[in-house]
């Protein structure tokens, strides 16, 4: 397992070859929350890799309290690493879960994601990422996993809280429809360092 560190504006994350490696644009983040935090808050995330987006949080953000879950047992393993570099182990409960598979009934103020996203049929376009497909590539055009998220998010999320997911900049108004089914409200969308719509955020 090939691992090195990667360093961000305020932490440094441990990355391993079998774990989805984060991006420059991991702090689209906490800009997305910065005008909605509350006072106290939980947060949910799903598919935590490295744990580089909670831990960007817990470091960005006092008063908050998460849970970041994986499928994979190697994430896991890395992101509870990265929490203990960066002295925010006691903030984030590290979770092995498929989704929502082995989450308590419990309701979320956010629930943050950043999903796989790209389309199986475009994977030749994509033979620079050496991330695992299983955390870049998803069914249905890529909206697999996201509409699966965004049904089930539902039933865990307190009222007026929030879902912030990252996608494809193609796939903002198939979410904003989807979305709309469930009586999610996208209130904005942020832009990548290229300009691209990349994190959206939903108002439950």
């Amino acid at each position: 397992m090939k691992s090195n560190i990667i360093e961000f504006e305020k932490f440094k994350i441990k990355t391993s070859n079998n774990v989805f490696c984060p991006r420059e644009d991991i702090e689209i983040f906490p800009i997305a929350l910065k005008n909605i935090i509350k006072k106290e808050n939980k947060i949910l995330e799903l598919g935590t890799g490295t744990g580089a987006i909670s831990i960007s949080i817990a470091k960005n953000f006092k008063n908050v309290k998460i849970t970041a879950t994986d499928i994979n047992s190697t994430a896991i393993k890395i992101a509870k690493q990265n929490a203990k570099i960066n002295n925010v182990e006691n903030i984030i409960e590290f979770k092995k879960s498929n989704w929502f598979e082995n989450i308590d009934k419990i309701k979320y103020d956010f629930i943050i994601t950043n999903p796989p996203y790209l389309a199986k049929k475009n994977s030749k376009y994509y033979t620079e990422l050496l991330d695992p497909n299983s955390s870049l590539y998803s069914n249905n055009n890529g909206l697999d996993d996201i509409y699966k998220i965004i049904k089930l998010s539902v039933n865990y999320l307190n009222k007026n809280s929030f879902i912030i997911m990252e996608h494809s900049h193609n796939q903002t108004l198939f979410l904003k429809e989807y979305a709309k089914k469930y009586n999610l409200n996208l209130i904005k969308t942020e832009k990548d360092s290229l300009g691209f719509n990349r994190v959206s955020v939903f108002l439950n």
